[in-house]
């Protein structure tokens, strides 16, 4: 138990670092939110605002931000069970609600790869997430990327309570992919739904849907 707060506090504080913000603030002088539509201060504004070599810097020290407590935790610390659920949630919530930012943290898509990668060797979570990402991407494509990424969070959700029997990532899964999803309708991209099915590029829009309600 005590390892479990220890390293959930530890996951919280290293995900509130706000790698994607601070770095292209620190080093260039830009507000990586002014980048895009979303101001969303994440690895993808980064780029924009900042270059690849900046941005792909800031989403590697996203993901890891997320791997690093909770690999420890799986690997060296032996956290295991329903106390890898917060153990591995906590980075998310950091990355999503970070302090640094006034709680107005990034949409916590790379940091939630992070924390499923370093619980690979328990949980079967990643793979069913990469999955779900391709399916969404390739076979039953869903636009735009807010969309595609709630269908695919929502749908690896659901698909681990089936298939991966660790009980922590059940549960940590649920309420990342809950994270994921309440970031994602705050500020969605402001384009329509729209849905193409295979190689027939079956297509269907209709400009009264809109996936959530853009911020302010």
């Amino acid at each position: 138990m005590r390892t479990c707060v220890i390293m959930t506090l530890a996951g919280l504080a290293s995900g509130s670092i706000m790698y994607s913000y601070f770095l292209p603030k620190w080093l260039y002088h830009v507000d990586v939110r002014t980048a895009g539509e979303d101001r969303n201060p994440g690895g993808t504004n980064a780029i924009a605002a900042a270059g690849k070599g900046i941005g792909l810097l800031c989403m590697f020290l996203d993901v890891f931000k997320a791997f690093a407590p909770v690999f420890a935790s799986v690997t060296w610390l032996g956290v295991e069970g329903v106390f890898l659920a917060p153990v591995m949630a906590a980075p998310v919530l950091g990355h999503a609600f970070s302090p640094l930012l006034c709680f107005k943290g990034g949409k916590a898509v790379s940091v939630s790869f992070g924390s499923l990668l370093g619980a690979v060797v328990v949980s079967s979570a990643l793979g069913i997430l990469v999955i779900s990402m391709l399916i969404v991407k390739f076979i039953i494509v869903i636009d735009p990327d807010s969309a595609k990424v709630v269908a695919a969070f929502i749908a690896s959700a659901m698909m681990v309570w089936v298939f991966d029997p660790e009980p922590g990532t059940r549960i940590a899964m649920t309420v990342i992919s809950a994270v994921v999803c309440v970031k994602h309708f705050m500020n969605p991209n402001d384009e329509d739904i729209g849905i193409s099915i295979g190689p027939l590029c079956l297509r269907y829009e209709d400009h009264h849907i809109k996936l959530g309600k853009k911020s302010s």
